[in-house]
């Protein structure tokens, strides 16, 4: 037995002493609907954000301590608009320091809301966030360096949808709530008494933390929801920290019209689609001849492994059940074509830069996890290019405006990869072309086997005290130091 499979046994053995999975997959309410605001038709003041301990019930009749961000779970969803300046004022009262990153935004390094905005305790950062890419689903969450993990698990996360002339005129459904709707996927773990927990272990820091829940907009799934006759839009967001999610649905197949960064040239049908941690994903669903249909979720996303051995299966959940009514909804047709998207031109590169994710370079992640208690100690234990992430040191740096050619490789198991300030196009993905739907703007990517590529282009200021991230996005893995700065000017 080697020692990742030594400790993903551990990490098992303790799951099945806890009671295995026995609030996995245990409830069947209805879709909550996060509480959107919808500033499209003008900003009037400043827009509050409060960062709140709080207890939330996921569905199993027990209060879980969590976080929230006007709310007692999760953030609201912020409808905005191209052109707009957001006048945000984050109030810290998590009784810890935190930030707020706009996860997808392409906006100057000192609002970004990276590790160097932090907000202690009882404080307010007010940073003005201009609104200049195009209709795109983007979300914010904690990215406190040491502590992102746990306070994005615990519920520093929300969903900023962009939208543009085109998005608000075009045929597509967009009545929230109705034939519209958001939703974020996540995996949870919960103790004897149904309590939400986190709680750290070398196969945690190894592998990044995944639960046996699945969890749709805070409440396990499966989740019901009454739609009317015609297109459904379901705008999906992957908030796991570390598992990779296969949607696909029960019947037909995924019509996928947008990806992380805006919509793809025309719909592309797939059956089934793999969305790691932080990426989005916007699906058609026809219900004008179908009086039922659901989204599922593969847990084993990345190809399944020891835990679906365990348990037995392959673990695919049914996450969102759709019931078609009576009621005469979105009547348009679905589409044919959605944006002009030209082919990336990669021979307009004039820098390639070269990044390989490393595990383990630094201490013992046993002896982490004991001394630590949930968090990655100084951020030692993983590095990119040999070097773990440091807050006083710049490792690469760019000049705006010029396009460029990032390679991204792994000495050890598949890594979501994720680069603020910007979207890119992937021109290459685990050493072969991406799948046709991810093939439009992205901000993530992710790499197991030879290289994936991007091209991409900064056309935003990141100075040396307020420079952009590079890291994976499993959650552990960024905490332990699989991070790196860059500055743009």
């Amino acid at each position: 037995m080697d020692r990742r499979t030594f400790l993903k046994a551990s990490g098992a053995t303790a799951l099945v002493a806890r009671g295995g999975m026995a609030w996995a997959q245990s409830a069947s309410g209805a879709l909550r609907l996060i509480p959107m605001t919808d500033l499209t038709n003008g900003i009037e003041e400043r827009i509050a954000l409060t960062l709140n301990p709080s207890t939330h019930d996921f569905g199993n009749g027990a209060q879980s301590a969590t976080f929230g961000i006007n709310n007692n779970y999760l953030g609201p969803v912020l409808k905005v608009k191209q052109g707009q300046t957001l006048p945000f004022d984050v109030v810290n009262n998590i009784g810890d320091t935190s930030t707020l990153h706009w996860h997808g935004l392409h906006i100057p390094g000192d609002v970004d809301g990276g590790p160097h905005q932090e907000i202690a305790h009882g404080s307010v950062w007010s940073p003005d966030v201009p609104i200049v890419q195009h209709a795109s689903m983007n979300w914010f969450h904690s990215h406190m360096h040491g502590k992102t993990a746990r306070q994005t698990y615990q519920g520093l996360a929300g969903v900023l949808l962009v939208e543009d002339d085109g998005s608000l005129s075009a045929d597509l459904p967009q009545t929230y709530g109705v034939d519209d709707f958001t939703l974020i996927l996540q995996d949870k773990m919960f103790d004897a008494e149904g309590r939400m927990s986190y709680n750290v272990s070398a196969a945690v820091f190894e592998d990044g933390f995944e639960g046996d829940t699945l969890i749709v907009n805070g409440t396990i799934a499966p989740v019901a929801q009454a739609v009317p006759t015609g297109l459904v839009r379901l705008r999906i967001l992957n908030a796991c920290n570390a598992r990779f999610l296969g949607l696909s649905m029960e019947t037909g197949p995924m019509t996928v019209i947008a990806s992380d960064g805006g919509f793809l040239p025309a719909p592309v049908e797939a059956e089934s689609i793999l969305m790691s941690p932080g990426e989005r994903y916007e699906v058609l669903v026809d219900m004008s001849a179908l009086e039922a249909n659901a989204l599922n979720v593969n847990l084993n996303g990345n190809g399944g492994g020891f835990f679906a051995n365990l348990f037995g299966g392959n673990q695919t959940v049914t996450a969102l059940r759709l019931a078609r009514t009576a009621q005469t909804g979105f009547t348009g047709s679905m589409p044919t074509r959605l944006a002009n998207l030209s082919p990336a031109q990669p021979s307009e590169a004039t820098v390639t830069r070269s990044f390989e994710l490393n595990m383990n370079v630094g201490a013992d992640l046993a002896a982490l996890a004991l001394a630590w208690d949930n968090f990655c100690g100084d951020a030692g234990a993983m590095a990119i290019n040999g070097l773990p992430m440091k807050m006083d040191r710049i490792d690469e740096t760019v000049r705006k405006g010029d396009t460029e050619i990032w390679r991204i490789s792994v000495d050890d198991q598949l890594h979501p990869f994720h680069i603020h300030g910007c979207s890119f196009r992937i021109l290459s993905q685990n050493g072969g072309p991406a799948p046709a739907y991810a093939q439009g703007w992205k901000d993530m990517v992710h790499v197991e086997d030879g290289w994936s590529e991007v091209l991409v282009r900064f056309d935003h200021d990141a100075p040396s005290d307020a420079p952009y991230m590079y890291h994976c996005h499993i959650l552990e893995h960024e905490d332990c130091g699989m991070m790196g700065q860059f500055t743009v000017s």
